[in-house]
């Protein structure tokens, strides 16, 4: 008897034909005289997870799972298959009704017969051949090992005379190598005429020739020009070197100093003689400038040098001075603008520049020359060199069709307000054209208001300022109340669409936040249509009960002025005299005088790696590889972004951020608008440190060593400002509301450069002498910080740390002995510092101006505590999921958890 037959007889006996209710299921059965074969491959993926195996008999097809799946059979489409003493089967066989069977690895009941398999009867398939990818685009995945694109750095590099005018400046002479830059300083009269009346002493000569030539610097020199993209401000000025002070008092007491004049008279005879006689090309290589504005380095003792070429000067530097009395400085003045008129007429504007920019140091007046005659691009090239106000750079650019760098130095300096009014009146087009990049500047970092506002005064962009609008409108409760204000202001007619939500902004049950936000932008407005009328009245009633609770900070002046703006005889007689709360006057956060005891809530259900403060009483948590995502005020997850997030930086309007996700080399950036609630990415760098906020759309970093503003609204290859020549390596990095401070480890020392906000001036780099073996850190005040914990002579633990140049001290609470590490963090006035012992950890936020402990705050073993200073808020976070968000206006604090 064969196999078949023996399972047909037996079959007989089989009593129940099928498993039924939940069963731990190991294989499903598709049947392919019920099923066509593509049927049955989709339903196989349906129901593939990792680890499945596929086969395909001729009697159908099997999906057998790696481990067990627990599945209500009743429920299921296909024929659920357990496995009973190694053999999977379709029913549940009883030990009789298997005994009667032959050997087999598959047995399925059909028909009231067990139809016995094995499986080297089936095909094995690979379900992957059947999944159709035609719809799906290709895309080349990131390779982190890849280095990162070179970023252009010179974008906004201003130009000298001779790059702008080429040829126009005659060739270089082998005769010099540097001219004086700058004439600033003491000037006395009295050692020029001394000097030019002296007669000559060979011995007192040799003298000066040897100084001249063994002291650096004695004679007149040009500064190298700095190089790289966008210059930095200005640096620290150089001051006069001390062996100059000390020969210019030994000249003035000996007879040195004549000759020291008179040497400088000969020089002066023979350049006033090339003018005189109209020797204009060799004059202007000799001459002196005056009116210098860069500070003097002191008493210049060797004779000025030949020009190589008529160039202009980069920038106002420093350089040694000359002694020129008043009288001859008003002569070379003279003796200046006469050549510049015949230089004028003869139409050599090129020389004629250089006498105004680099002679007379009349740089505005050379670059409104270079305008008049249409020389808009080299008069920008010379105007971004010498560092001019932004504005006056972005007319130049707009003027000489340099839209793109017009737009960057904008988006640096934020001077598109200026340089719109600046080209408004005699260049329309091009103000207009400024306009609209100004307004998406606004919309990339996060200010859809304020965009919707710039740009509506060209109608050809009112369709896409309605955008913004809308956008806006979608946004969060409190930009959604302001964005009616901006609807009333420029669309009254479709106010009346908006009733609803007008209607329960007005209902004082509601939330308050989104009210006072819809109040101070009526009263900021200032408008008086009708719309505005109406909004105003029907949302005074709810604003006057929220002041009357303290719920808004409106005071009665602003509620009469927005009874004044809803001009309702109605409204005015039916409204109740004002009460207006009278709430005692809070003390700051960092002014208390006792320390805040502070207490995070429970532990949250995941990791926060960072965390910043949003509008609307909500918060932006970055969780790792898991994303980022938005929580209330409670800690509930209302906007989940779906990329790695790591570290967050805010713009000032909280409505953009980015998210960073260090790789091995390089960190992946993408680009969160909270707003529309959409990311992008940007790509990677391999960063060394970055600012935790945006200043517009700069955001600060430190890549191979250079400080560098990336226009982070274009992506990450548009360099708006960077510093590339320091002296060393940045070893460590700060950044704070007002100042940006760097540490540079130079081959001796450890220099601190500090940049002051906006305008990234640099306020100074100093030498400090550190103490050894003590972790650096820099800080807004003070410099370079080494915070350290101490324990006094009679025992007590103290925080010790540098206030300007004293010594500060912060005794701390008694504390066991078994002190394991420390950590500081640097705040805008003082820094948290922090104590891990072996049961737990204590923090402390400590003032630098007096060195009082203002808050405690303690934590469970093991867990580490960060914080992120933002403007009125100071949000304090553990890895486990706890917030304590401190309102530094209130001394306030708001605890929540990630749930």
């Amino acid at each position: 008897m064969t196999e078949a037959k023996q399972a047909a007889s037996a079959a007989a006996a089989v009593r129940d034909p099928m498993w039924r209710g939940w069963q731990a299921l190991d294989a499903l059965w598709w049947p392919a005289d019920v099923l066509p074969a593509p049927v049955r491959t989709a339903r196989m993926l349906a129901a593939w997870h990792p680890g499945c195996r596929a086969y395909r008999f001729a009697a159908g097809d099997m999906l057998c799972f790696a481990r067990a799946q627990p599945l209500q059979c009743e429920t299921m489409g296909e024929v659920p298959m357990r496995r009973l003493h190694g053999t999977l089967y379709s029913a549940p066989l009883t030990d009789e009704e298997r005994a009667a069977l032959p050997a087999m690895e598959i047995g399925l009941v059909a028909g009231a017969a067990v139809v016995g398999l094995r499986f080297a009867q089936g095909e094995v398939l690979d379900l992957s051949e059947a999944i159709a990818l035609d719809a799906y685009r290709v895309l080349e995945p990131f390779n982190c090992h890849v280095a990162s694109p070179v970023l252009d750095v010179a974008q906004l590099q201003g130009k000298d005379v001779r790059s702008v005018l080429g040829r126009a400046i005659p060739p270089r002479s082998a005769e010099g190598e540097a001219f004086l830059r700058a004439m600033a300083g003491a000037r006395t009269a009295d050692a020029l005429r001394d000097g030019i009346a002296a007669v000559r002493e060979g011995m007192l000569g040799a003298v000066v020739a040897l100084l001249a030539r063994w002291l650096p610097g004695s004679g007149i020199r040009v500064p190298a020009a700095a190089s790289g993209g966008i210059p930095a401000r200005q640096r620290a000025q150089r001051r006069p070197s001390a062996w100059r002070d000390t020969l210019a008092r030994l000249a003035a007491i000996s007879r040195v100093g004549k000759l020291i004049g008179y040497r400088h008279g000969a020089y002066l005879r023979r350049m006033m003689a090339m003018f005189d006689r109209g020797d204009l090309d060799e004059a202007l290589r000799n001459a002196l400038p005056v009116d210098a504005t860069g500070q003097s380095l002191g008493q210049a003792f060797g004779t000025p040098e030949r020009r190589e070429s008529l160039q202009l000067s980069g920038r106002i530097g420093q350089g040694a001075s000359l002694d020129l009395g008043e009288d001859l400085t008003t002569h070379l003045r003279r003796m200046y603008r006469e050549a510049f008129a015949a230089l004028n007429r003869k139409g050599r504007i090129d020389e004629a520049v250089f006498v105004l920019a680099e002679l007379l140091n009349a740089r505005q007046e050379a670059l409104d020359y270079l305008v008049e005659h249409g020389r808009h691009a080299q008069a920008a090239e010379l105007a971004m060199g010498w560092e001019m106000p932004p504005a006056l750079i972005i007319r130049l650019l707009m003027l000489g069709g340099d839209v793109r760098r017009a737009t960057q130095v904008a988006r640096r300096d934020r001077a598109f307000a200026d340089a719109v009014s600046q080209l408004q009146g005699a260049h329309p087009a091009l103000a207009a054209q400024l306009r609209l990049e100004w307004g998406h500047a606004l919309v990339e970092s996060g200010d859809w208001l304020e965009a919707v506002e710039v740009v509506w005064p060209l109608r050809e962009a009112r369709d896409l300022a309605l955008q913004w609008l809308l956008a806006a409108e979608q946004a969060g409760a409190a930009l959604s109340a302001r964005a009616l204000v901006q609807r009333a202001s420029l669309l009254p007619d479709t106010l009346q669409q908006y009733a609803d939500r007008i209607e329960a902004l007005a209902d004082p049950a509601a939330d308050p936040q989104p009210r006072a936000a819809l109040a101070n932008a009526l009263l900021a407005i200032g408008g008086n249509s009708a719309a505005l009328r109406r909004l105003a009245a029907c949302v005074l009633p709810a604003v006057a009960a929220d002041c009357s609770a303290g719920r808004n900070g409106l005071g009665r002046s602003d509620l009469e002025r927005l009874l004044k703006m809803a001009a309702d005889p109605c409204l005015k007689s039916d409204m109740p005299p004002w009460r207006v709360a009278q709430a005692g006057q809070p003390t700051p956060f960092w002014r208390l005088r006792s320390p805040l005891a502070l207490a995070l809530p429970a532990a949250g259900v995941q990791r926060i790696h960072d965390a910043a403060v949003l509008p609307d009483r909500q918060y932006l948590v970055a969780l790792g590889e898991a994303g980022a995502a938005v929580l209330d005020a409670h800690g509930r997850v209302v906007q989940h972004y779906a990329v790695p997030a790591y570290r967050l930086v805010l713009a000032a309007s909280g409505q953009v951020a980015l998210a960073l996700a260090p790789r091995e080399r390089v960190s992946r950036i993408a680009r969160l608008d909270l707003t529309t609630r959409s990311s992008i990415e940007l790509g990677a760098l391999a960063l060394q440190f970055a600012a935790p906020t945006l200043i517009g759309t700069g955001w600060t970093v430190v890549v191979d060593g250079r400080i560098l503003v990336i226009d982070v609204g274009k992506g990450l290859m548009e360099v708006l400002w960077h510093v590339g020549d320091l002296p060393g390596s940045i070893v460590a990095a700060a950044f704070f509301e007002d100042c940006e401070v760097f540490l540079v480890r130079t081959a001796e020392t450890l220099q601190e450069w500090t940049y002051m906000l906006p305008h990234r001036r640099l306020r100074g780099r100093d030498d400090i002498v550190l103490q050894p073996d003590v972790p650096v850190m820099p800080h807004r005040l003070g410099g370079m910080q080494q915070p350290r914990l101490e324990v006094n002579e009679d025992g007590a633990n103290a925080f010790v740390f540098r206030n300007g140049n004293a010594r500060g001290v912060c005794v701390l609470p008694p504390m066991p002995s078994e002190t394991v590490d420390a950590r500081f963090v640097a705040l805008e006035h003082g820094m948290l510092a922090g104590v891990r012992l072996d049961q737990a950890s204590r923090y402390f936020i400590v003032r630098f101006s007096d060195g009082d402990r203002i808050a405690d705050l303690a934590l469970p073993s093991g867990l580490s505590l960060q914080a992120r200073e933002q403007p009125g808020h100071l949000l304090l976070f553990t890895e486990d999921g706890r917030l304590l968000d401190i309102d530094l206006s209130l001394a306030l604090a708001h605890a929540l958890s990630l749930h």
